[in-house]
């Protein structure tokens, strides 16, 4: 599909929305919903179509929940000591500030804000990333605690998979905020 043309769009941006339906993600692997069903997405000030993406199904989702399932049974992840995740995720977060405009650009299109909202809800994604990774650094999987004859201690175990349902104004700010609950420290 072609997207409607950006005037000042930058070439990366105009390349990505043109280049749908784009697929989900799945197991790393780009995949079409199960039924090749798509939809139009839509510029909400406009109303004009910015670009075609398959509408990921009900069994789409199941089949996502099993992948990370088995990826975080699979990866060592749940092994990982805080400093290795930490690693990975300033490594996400570094990627993601390299392409700060084109996803601010894309943020700004696909929710209907200003440019420089959307660059500030990218910036906090990244901000959001970093302080939590760091702050899990400091944090140890097993504390002991002061019970007059107990053994008592806290223990921290990986969540596990997670599933958020984010609103269309705020995607990408949203994706950073459940570091706060789900830090690698967890």
């Amino acid at each position: 599909m072609t997207s409607k043309p950006l005037s000042h769009g930058l070439p990366e941006v105009r390349e990505f929305l043109d280049s749908g339906p784009l697929k989900g993600v799945l197991g790393g692997r780009d995949v079409e919903s199960s039924n090749g069903e798509t939809l139009t997405t839509l510029d909400p000030g406009s109303k004009e179509p910015l670009t075609t993406v398959y509408a990921m199904q009900p069994d789409d989702v199941d089949r996502a929940v099993r992948a990370a399932t088995k990826a975080f049974s699979d990866s060592g992840w749940a092994s990982m000591t805080a400093n290795e995740r930490g690693v990975l995720l300033h490594r996400l977060a570094d990627a993601v500030e390299k392409r700060k405009p084109i996803l601010a650009q894309i943020e700004a299109l696909d929710a209907g804000k200003v440019l420089s909202q959307a660059e500030g809800d990218v910036q906090n994604f990244v901000d959001t990333l970093r302080y939590y990774t760091d702050l899990a650094s400091h944090v140890q999987r097993r504390s002991p605690l002061a019970v007059a004859r107990h053994e008592a201690w806290i223990a921290r175990q990986p969540w596990g998979p997670c599933g958020f349902i984010f609103p269309w104004n705020f995607p990408i700010l949203l994706i950073g905020w459940p570091w706060k609950w789900a830090s690698p420290m967890a």
